[in-house]
């Protein structure tokens, strides 16, 4: 403004200096007089050009509020902001006012609005925001990006603005639940896709490990509860349902996998009331009405490949009279002939166990990939045919190994270039068998394992909040408790930063070489 009137500065200053000068005349007052005038006119006619600028800005302010305004109101964003004291600015995008489903959204308290009443943690966070101002970023991230209210998913950012010098929080708010609905329909639909062509590909294992579990929850659970102590009955219950989660999961039985969760959940909370009364726990079970869990998924199973897919339409023949036949061939056969033939019948119920690991070697690149992470190799090296009924539940425990690979062991991409490593993950299975007993080694080249010591221990976890996958601290029990039964041993190697191998030796019971 000063550079403006920078001339009438200097004339003024003339006439100041004109002032204290005493010594003059009449002509030299008119003179001044006439100049002053004309000063006076070119100030008026700057004044006006300044008020007719000053009108033009004001105008263009107020449309540009108004454009702004009419942005904001017609996106499908809130926006919003607040102070030290979490009350609500006046000024906030009309989207607000459908967000939070009210009339007027200023003065309220911001914490009330998203997170109701419990919001201690987002108090501190944001209080320590408002009184420090270094790594506001940092603090920032610390706050939940999306939260639900009034059956609605929000997605929300915060940024840090100043006003007048005064530090202030602005909320960028989004309405993503017809988002998440829609992202939910299509993960719904990739995973029954998935199931369909596991179902197809894997149908006598598959429905082996269903009627397994019908077997379980109907009939052995019920004689387990007879036998066993009350404690030591539920962690037996809490592992093998641990197991079979597992085991849905990797067939993308996931609606299976989420009621199994929960039961997990409330199998912990069953342990921790330290309950005496096995008639209670019996109507615990009885009230989940665990036969049904399968439900949601075996109807949709059976609406696209018919209800009979499933069942028994294959000629099914008892493996004892199989055994029986093979001994009847043993004694009237020569042994050059009796072997050629036995060979072939075996095959009927021995099974390569390289087809058993290639399922797990399926479920390992599909897990990598759910979590961000990758899987470049998996190899499988083996030579032996095993009945797999005498090795049924040590062989399903082993998912447990191959998941925790993937969550706890495989790093991500960009953390492993970092470490000079491949961007994915390199597994390797080498299984034999050597004087009577079978070999299970199984590698990877991740982090490696910190407390080794525990990782067998009932209920020990190296994650701190648990999910549908990983965190319940019960799979490598499992493992170890499948191997003891069976009379094996099972130790662990792992080095930092290069690898995990777990080395696996079981006496072998009915076992043939690959023929």
């Amino acid at each position: 403004m000063d550079s403006i009137f920078s001339n009438e500065y200097k004339k003024l200053e003339n006439h100041k200096i004109f002032l204290k000068n005493n010594s003059f005349s009449v002509e030299n007052l008119i003179d001044k007089y006439e100049c002053l005038i004309k000063d006076y006119e070119h100030l008026l006619s700057q004044t006006k050009k300044i008020s007719k600028i000053s009108d033009i800005n004001q105008m263009m302010l107020i449309e540009t509020k108004k454009r702004l305004r009419l942005l904001l109101d017609n996106s499908d964003e809130g926006f919003l902001m607040f102070g030290k004291d979490f009350l609500i600015h006046n000024e906030y995008s009309k989207e607000c006012l459908n967000i939070f489903e009210t009339d007027d959204i200023s003065k309220k308290n911001i914490l009330e609005l998203l997170y109701n009443s419990d919001y201690e943690i987002e108090k501190k966070i944001l209080s320590h925001i408002f009184e420090n101002d270094e790594k506001d970023y940092v603090y920032l991230e610390l706050l939940p990006d999306e939260v639900k209210i009034n059956n609605k998913i929000l997605k929300v950012k915060y940024k840090i603005i100043y006003l007048d010098s005064v530090k202030r929080v602005m909320c960028i708010i989004q309405d993503i639940t017809e988002k998440k609905e829609l992202e939910e329909k299509i993960e719904n639909e990739k995973n029954n896709t998935k199931m369909l062509l596991n179902v197809v590909m894997n149908r006598d294992i598959l429905k082996k490990n269903i009627e397994d579990y019908i077997r379980y929850v109907t009939k052995q659970i019920y004689n387990d509860i007879s036998v066993y102590s009350i404690q030591d009955f539920i962690m037996n219950f809490y592992k093998n349902i641990h197991t079979y989660k597992g085991l849905f999961l990797q067939w993308h039985f996931i609606k299976t996998g989420k009621n199994l969760d929960k039961l997990e959940n409330e199998l912990d909370l069953l342990k921790k009331s330290n309950i005496k009364d096995k008639n209670k726990v019996v109507t615990f079970i009885k009230d989940r009405k665990l036969n049904t869990f399968l439900n949601e998924e075996l109807n949709f199973i059976n609406s696209v490949l018919g209800k009979d897919f499933l069942k028994n339409e294959m000629i099914w023949i008892d493996k004892n009279k199989i055994i029986i036949l093979e001994k009847y061939i043993e004694n009237i056969l020569p042994e050059k002939y009796s072997q050629l033939i036995l060979a072939e019948i075996k095959k009927l119920y021995f099974k390569d166990i390289k087809d058993i690991f290639e399922t797990y070697k399926k479920y390992t690149f599909e897990l990598a990939e759910k979590f961000g992470k990758k899987i470049d190799s998996f190899e499988i090296d083996s030579n032996l045919f095993i009945d797999i009924d005498d090795y049924y539940d040590f062989i399903k425990s082993l998912i447990h190994i191959f998941r925790n690979i993937v969550i706890h062991g495989i790093e991500r991409p960009e953390e492993r270039l970092i470490l000079n490593k491949t961007p994915g993950g390199n597994i390797k299975c080498k299984i034999y068998e050597k004087e009577n007993i079978i070999h299970i080694i199984i590698s990877d080249d991740g982090k490696g394992i910190e407390n080794i010591d525990k990782i067998f221990e009932y209920g020990y976890t190296s994650k701190y909040e648990s999910n549908i996958y990983a965190g319940k601290g019960i799979g490598l029990y499992s493992v170890k408790n499948e191997v003891e039964i069976l009379n094996g041993k099972i130790s662990v190697y792992s080095e930092p930063n290069k690898g995990t191998t777990f080395n696996i030796t079981i006496p072998r019971r009915y076992l043939c070489q690959k023929y």
